[in-house]
């Protein structure tokens, strides 16, 4: 065995080298990782410490014989939302380097159901002798390095633990286990509640456009249903690309930030349904464009407008049909609008709605 000092010393020699290895690292997994279109909450990296070195090498339990047997003195840690994208994750490492498969463990089932510990995926991997072929790479040929990757709750579960102290249930005090075990199963349970809520997000999207195509009394309004109603549906599409020629501007893709706004006026008016927010689009008809005729003047310096800006001059000439102050009263309450525009807008509502009537 060497000693140490010789570890040490090695590993001082070579640090310039495992410092390039974590950088160029990091920058690849995480365009690999983008490349496939996944979204991940982090990935850090870094190198071994050699006061962590020396602690690692000096554990009675520990007989290194070359530092090269040591696999994590360069270490990548990607934390991801979801729990299936470990395993995605894992399998685009797999794919783009060599998997020491001997070194590398999978925590999540190695520790046993009553073990205290995070649930996380080490992999034990080294750059692929195609990628060490490149001359940015070369220095790296042989060199291991791992890899972590874990979800944000297996991660929030390893920092508490490494931050308390406790490693193994023999550790915890008898009065704590019992409330550490609760803990630990409300993570793991809420990691995969997540994945599944993720899961009904994305299915009931799916169905959104065919919903409200065929079923729009049945599609409540929110977010996403209004986000897919402005998108997809037939009589929005044209009545927006006729406002497009008023407004003298590209109509841009809609974003859930300015919807967002038009959900809580549309919310304010009634409207619960697409079903109905479709009665309100037929009802304001015969109206709309005249209206934004007459809402806009002469002022057209517009460079683009979102879609789904109908909805607004929709809800306007609705208040100005039904012409009922309580609406008005509910609309205003909704907008972030001065206090004197407050005032002015039903007037100005009124006041078009009288010159355009038909």
């Amino acid at each position: 065995m060497s000693s140490p000092e010789s570890f040490i010393n090695q590993f001082v020699q070579k640090q310039k080298i495992y410092s390039s290895l974590e950088q160029l690292t990091n920058g690849l997994i995480s365009t690999l990782i983008s490349n496939d279109g996944l979204e991940i909450h982090s990935i850090s990296s870094r190198v071994k410490s050699e006061s962590s070195l020396l602690g690692k090498i000096t554990k009675p339990d520990k007989n290194y014989k070359d530092l090269n047997e040591i696999t994590d003195l360069v270490g990548v840690r990607i934390t991801t939302y979801f729990s299936d994208h470990v395993d995605l994750i894992s399998e685009i490492i797999s794919r783009e380097f060599k998997v020491d498969d001997e070194n590398s463990i999978d925590k999540r089932k190695a520790l046993s159901p009553d073990r205290f510990g995070y649930m996380s995926l080490h992999l034990v991997v080294e750059h692929s002798d195609e990628r060490t072929k490149l001359p940015e790479y070369e220095n790296f040929k042989g060199l291991r390095f791992e890899v972590q990757i874990r979800t944000i709750l297996q991660h929030a579960w390893a920092e508490i633990e490494h931050d308390i102290g406790y490693k193994s249930k023999a550790q915890v005090p008898q009065i704590l286990r019992r409330r550490f075990s609760r803990l630990s199963g409300l993570l793991e349970l809420a990691d995969e509640e997540f994945f599944a809520i993720r899961n009904e997000i994305e299915g009931y999207k799916n169905h959104l456009e065919s919903n409200i195509a065929h079923n729009p009394s049945s599609v409540l309004l929110d977010l996403d249903s209004l986000e897919s109603f402005v998108n997809t549906d037939a009589e929005v599409i044209e009545l927006e690309k006729q406002l497009s020629q008023i407004f003298e501007c590209e109509f841009i893709e809609s974003h859930k930030e300015t919807l967002s706004p038009a959900l809580n006026y549309i919310n304010a008016l009634g409207i619960s349904t697409i079903d109905e927010l479709k009665e309100k689009y037929q009802l304001a008809s015969p109206y709309i464009l005249n209206f934004v005729k007459h809402w806009l003047d002469e002022e057209r310096n517009f460079i683009n407008v979102r879609k789904g800006i109908s909805l607004l001059y929709v809800a306007y000439v609705y208040l100005g049909v039904v012409d009922e102050q309580a609406l008005y009263n509910a609309f205003l309450s909704s907008v972030k609008f001065g206090e004197e525009s407050k005032v002015e807008m039903p007037k100005r509502i009124k006041s078009i709605m009288d010159e355009i009537s038909i």
